[in-house]
């Protein structure tokens, strides 16, 4: 059971590169990056939920996996800190604090609206991306308002066209 949850988070990890490893559109990276972090949970949830249950720790992550959760954050909070050095994210937030608070958002929307209720993955991506990048770029500049092609004119989180 270790080696699979080990491999679930190393495969989450090569997942989420897009974002962490990029220095181009971070809208667009960040998409790309949870779309393919979104598929490797969908993909492993049954073992990460089974873990979690084995682990007597149904609502939340289990402390033992707490290194692996760390990388996630470490890899935002890189990204984030360099963006924020390149003017496009505003510095008054600091990275680690932005990092650890989004991490914390995605893992407990994953666990609870997409592996334990089967959320359609697609839109949940969608939102994640999009209170990521406010909550990251808002008042960043230009390149930070660059709009994402595929998304741009999809809506609000209900489906209603954008005023």
């Amino acid at each position: 059971m270790d080696r699979l949850i080990q491999q679930a988070f190393a495969d989450m990890d090569d997942a989420a590169s897009p974002y962490f490893e990029g220095s181009g559109d971070p809208r667009m990276e960040l998409a790309l990056g949870l779309a393919r972090f979104v598929g490797v949970v969908n993909r492993n949830g049954p073992i990460l939920m089974l873990a979690a249950h084995l682990y007597g720790e149904d609502e939340h992550m289990p402390s033992q996996w707490e290194p692996y959760v760390n990388r996630f954050i470490a890899g935002a909070e890189a990204r984030i800190a360099r963006d924020q050095l390149r003017g496009i994210a505003p510095g008054d937030i600091p990275a680690r604090v932005a990092a650890q608070a989004l991490c914390a958002m995605v893992e407990r929307h994953l666990t609870i609206e997409v592996i334990r209720h089967g959320r359609d993955m697609r839109e949940a991506v969608r939102q994640l991306t999009e209170l990521w990048f406010r909550a990251v770029y808002a008042g960043g500049g230009p390149a930070a308002s660059s709009p994402l092609a595929a998304w741009s004119d999809r809506g609000d989180a209900d489906g209603a066209p954008n005023a």
